[in-house]
């Protein structure tokens, strides 16, 4: 998962020190010292973090630019100002800002949002969410309209297939080998057995079409076919 930070401001001795606390916590530091430089590096970078100082002229323009440009992906925004209220920090959250942190900067807050960020990133990315159900990927716990579902090894890997395949309509045998990684066997009801087990625990029918559907003389889908 990304690392990097386009820091945007004019370098002073206190930023030197953030820059270098950043750098020492493996974040790949981009320093631009006025908004054109930041916009020629953005045109070559994609930074998943940007920490503007306001001070510099024509950030509110480059704040809007980065954060509803057509250009992405976008960065997560953080915006350093002199805040005197919450009023302040709303009024720069809706301008564009994801977070507002105070001047002079202090670089553990910065180290410490960019963590939470991409923990953040990192379970979601081992989500997998259709309608009512939720498969948590990085512990293999499967929830069905709020309520957890207790599965087999082989009933969890025949729906993650089925899941990672959505729209597809996949063949006995195609699962078979996925799940099984072996031969095929055309008399065997493993498949069948799994995927009756699985309708069984999610609450669905065997005329079911939102999630685990039939396809007669093929085999399954999840999800509508493309």
């Amino acid at each position: 998962m990304k690392k990097d930070l386009m820091l945007i401001s004019g370098m002073s001795t206190h930023l030197a020190d953030v820059y270098d606390i950043l750098r020492r916590s493996n974040i790949n530091v981009i320093h631009t010292e006025n908004a054109h430089d930041a916009k020629a590096g953005l045109a070559i970078h994609s930074p998943a973090f940007v920490l503007l100082d306001f001070a510099i002229k024509g950030a509110d323009f480059l704040l809007s630019e980065i954060a509803f440009g057509q250009h992405g992906p976008h960065p997560y925004i953080m915006v350093a100002a002199v805040y005197t209220n919450g009023n302040d920090r709303a009024a720069m959250l809706k301008c564009g800002a994801d977070y507002c942190v105070d001047t002079p900067i202090n670089a553990h807050e910065v180290l410490a949002v960019i963590n939470s960020v991409l923990r953040r990133r990192s379970k979601q990315a081992h989500m997998s969410r259709y309608k009512d159900m939720v498969i948590n990927k990085s512990c293999r716990m499967v929830t069905m309209r709020g309520k957890a579902v207790t599965l087999t090894r082989k009933e969890y890997q025949v729906l993650n297939y089925l899941v990672n395949h959505a729209g597809t309509i996949l063949t006995k045998e195609e699962i078979y080998r996925a799940v099984w990684n072996a031969e095929y066997d055309p008399q065997s009801t493993n498949v069948s057995d799994q995927i009756y087990s699985l309708r069984c625990k999610l609450g669905l029918s065997s005329k079911d079409t939102d999630y685990i559907r039939t396809v007669i003389g093929v085999g399954y889908c999840f999800g509508d076919a493309t």
